[in-house]
């Protein structure tokens, strides 16, 4: 699936960017408020919550299947388990290369071409992003103050929205332009790979029309992609009030918003140091709760949802029955 060459240069370049985060955030903290806040806080409360962080991405997997619908309808047990997959994947390897995984799985079990699954996921990444818009609503609503870097991010984020955004009308609306630009952009390749690429684009191009003329499930895309964000940001909410935060609701959501947008940038193995980083950034530097606080939070968070990835992770492939032998030689 990957080289190996490319593999040891993502993931360095993952170690060197979590390693600077995690100076960084160990240069803010002061560690005996730090342990206060860990030796304090309400454990039952942030375990039973924790449903509705594994709620959000049952609810994107559905969404995932209802895009997915007009190719192959897919068992929502088993788009879940292949979902999972590649969320762990993502987890570990610093390039998403778990969206990519999702699509060779779906080509060893239900030969389904990776040309035609991948507009899928890229769809469903793209709705995603799409509560940008909820954060260029919330800053003028909550009069929200912004240092340099928050502004940079958002900034940064909203950019790469609109150009997702711009390549999946121009692909849709002006195919033949599209294909066009890809083959004078695939001039660089040799002749004898160019035309296995250039064919794999074009499924990829067509594929981006899946949701065309589909006026209800795209509605129904649409609110699933926000219950998720909304159901995600309550244990987030949760998670602070049992460490003694009284932030509200509302700027929780607004904080873990901007916080899952991020995700869409470059991270270390497992989001180490970044996570710790970027939610003291955000919550802390941005939005006013003590920075201990957050810390102690995003640590005792962060070391929970690991375990509940890693172990339904382990669980999906285990349960999809995929020999991984078989996945790598069927898409090197």
């Amino acid at each position: 699936m990957f080289t190996m060459k490319n593999n040891k240069l993502n993931w360095l370049i993952g170690i060197i960017i979590g390693i600077v985060f995690l100076i960084l955030w160990l240069r803010i903290v002061d560690w005996s408020e730090f342990f206060d806040y860990l030796r304090n806080f309400e454990l039952k409360k942030v375990l039973i919550f924790s449903i509705f962080y594994l709620l959000a991405y049952f609810l994107r997997s559905l969404r995932w299947k209802i895009i997915l619908n007009p190719i192959k309808s897919i068992n929502l047990w088993q788009i879940y388990l292949i979902f999972m997959q590649g969320v762990l994947i993502n987890f570990l390897i610093p390039i998403r290369a778990g969206e990519l995984t999702k699509s060779f799985i779906l080509k060893v079990k239900y030969k389904i071409r990776v040309s035609d699954s991948l507009p899928t996921i890229f769809i469903d990444k793209l709705m995603d992003m799409f509560p940008i818009v909820l954060i260029l609503v919330s800053i003028p609503l909550f009069s929200l103050r912004l240092n340099n870097m928050i502004f940079f991010i958002i900034v940064l984020l909203f950019l790469i929205f609109i150009i997702l955004l711009v390549f999946l009308y121009f692909a849709v609306n002006h195919r033949v332009k599209a294909h066009n630009l890809i083959t004078k952009l695939l001039s660089i390749f040799p002749s004898r790979y160019r035309s296995k690429i250039e064919g794999s684009f074009q499924n990829f191009i067509v594929g981006m029309s899946i949701m065309q003329k589909r006026t209800r499930d795209s509605m129904i895309v649409f609110f699933l992609t926000f219950l998720a964000l909304i159901s995600e940001a309550l244990y987030i909410y949760i998670v602070f009030l049992s460490f003694g935060a009284s932030a509200s609701y509302q700027i929780i959501l607004f904080g873990y918003t901007l916080m899952n947008l991020t995700y869409i940038l470059p991270t270390p193995p497992g989001q180490i140091g970044s996570n710790q980083f970027m939610w003291v950034l955000i919550f802390s530097f941005a939005l006013g709760i003590n920075e201990n606080l957050t810390s102690a939070a995003v640590t005792f968070s962060h070391l929970l949802t690991t375990i509940l990835i890693m172990l339904i992770g382990i669980i999906s492939f285990l349960a999809l029955k995929i020999n991984f032998r078989e996945l790598v030689i069927n898409n090197k």
